[in-house]
């Protein structure tokens, strides 16, 4: 993470929030942010089973947490496909043409 020129986090949303293994890892690089870190952009791609918009809220809120220690990185942009409960779901969902657009813009 520290030489990366963006990060990509990408996790399904379990009760309003990350999951648990996304929220260990933020956890555990907190010594990046004392670091010469060469990151700027950070983008969230997230999954859920509701529909609804707010469903990432949550998600969101406890990633800018941690991006907000790093002074000279930001949340660029977020791709939430909502409405994903079975395999196949994903299958022509438009976040997938989103995240692609944004791949090739980072």
């Amino acid at each position: 993470m520290l030489t990366a020129d963006v990060i990509v986090f990408a996790t399904p949303v379990y009760c309003y929030g990350m999951c648990g293994q996304m929220k260990t890892m933020l956890d555990r690089s907190n010594p990046l942010i004392s670091a010469p870190y060469r990151f700027r952009d950070i983008y969230l791609l997230a999954t859920a089973a509701e529909e609804e918009t707010h469903t990432v809220d949550g998600t969101v809120t406890g990633l800018q947490g941690w991006i907000d220690c790093f002074e000279q990185a930001q949340l660029a942009e977020t791709v939430f496909a909502g409405g994903v409960t079975s395999v196949g779901d994903i299958q022509g969902h438009p976040a997938l043409n989103q995240a692609y657009e944004m791949g090739k813009h980072c």
